[in-house]
């Protein structure tokens, strides 16, 4: 299995909600901060604009683009840049919006409206901190649409449909076409961007070292030898791990390591015993002690945590 497959096999959707939706000018829309959310916006028709907190100016978003916003952070949508906005919230009561078809809001000018497929994918917040922690403010997929996924549209209208009708199944549908369109978004991103995870896997020689740990986690690993799989000096290849993913290998063996632990740990049957050898720890104290560091909590406490929210 590739690194990419590997992470995001770690990144556990739990669920997605969508809805369309059908502004007209003038209008503006704010969504608040959620956490552990990946939200996204998906124009299909006209034109709106999206200013996410704290990553600078407004972003335009034509017909066909997509933007994700991994963090779930607060963001503004509107006709005009610098639109006064209101809660989410109060739109869809205002607009008596129950679910059903699309969130029709916004002025009079019915002629050019701004049509959306809205949503967001609901993530573990303790799985693929590896991956989601490394992704920026937000994502922009210009001519989403049109990047060779002709099967976007039709996904799009079978989601919509699957939404409106919850028929048997439903939800198991809905959440699998969400996946395929976060790793797509994923992949593309892949491609554009020179720093983080996903920029470190486009490098060979480092691709090698990332596949080395993934394949063999228990293995105990020395900065000499992953820089040997790579093919590269020791120095070297600590200093493009730094500038290309942004932490050094040791701690990105470490961060895989308690990925897989802590997914090992969602099952009700975990045994310490057992974990701490799979992810490269020779004593249950040692493994202990790295956990906690790494999470804040003992492995203990996690479990009961992880299989009480597996069970809801």
């Amino acid at each position: 299995m590739d690194v990419l497959s590997d992470i995001l096999n770690i990144v556990k959707l739990q669920g997605s909600l969508y809805f369309r939706t059908e502004f007209s000018p003038p209008w503006g829309v704010c969504v608040p901060d959620y956490a552990s959310v990946a939200r996204f916006h998906l124009v299909t028709r006209g034109q709106c604009w999206v200013r996410v907190a704290g990553a600078g100016d407004a972003v335009r978003l034509a017909a066909g683009d997509l933007i994700v916003i991994p963090h779930g952070r607060e963001h503004r949508l509107s006709d005009e840049p610098d639109r006064p906005a209101m809660l989410v919230d109060e739109v869809v009561q205002r607009a008596g919006f129950k679910g059903a078809g699309a969130l029709v809001y916004g002025g009079p000018d019915r002629a050019s409206p701004a049509c959306l497929v809205c949503g967001h994918f609901a993530f573990d917040p303790n799985a693929g901190r590896l991956l989601l922690g490394a992704l920026p403010p937000y994502i922009h997929v210009k001519g989403f649409q049109s990047l060779n996924y002709g099967w976007i549209d039709e996904a799009m209208k079978f989601i919509t449909h699957e939404v409106h009708e919850r028929a048997p199944g439903a939800d198991a549908i809905i959440n699998r076409l969400s996946e395929i369109l976060f790793i797509q978004t994923m992949r593309h991103h892949a491609r554009q961007t020179d720093v983080g995870l996903l920029a470190g896997l486009r490098d060979p020689q480092l691709a090698r070292a990332l596949s080395a740990i993934h394949q063999a986690p228990d293995r105990d690993w020395t900065v000499e030898a992953l820089a040997s799989e790579a093919g590269m000096s020791r120095t070297v290849f600590s200093e493009r791990m730094r500038e290309r993913i942004g932490c050094s290998p040791i701690q990105y063996l470490t961060q895989w390591r308690m990925e897989l632990a802590s997914r090992m740990l969602t099952r009700r049957d975990a045994n310490l015993a057992r974990i701490a050898p799979a992810v490269g720890y020779q004593s249950v104290g040692a493994f202990i002690r790295a956990f906690k560091k790494h999470f804040g909590v003992g492995p203990g406490r996690y479990q009961k945590t992880a299989v009480a929210a597996e069970a809801a």
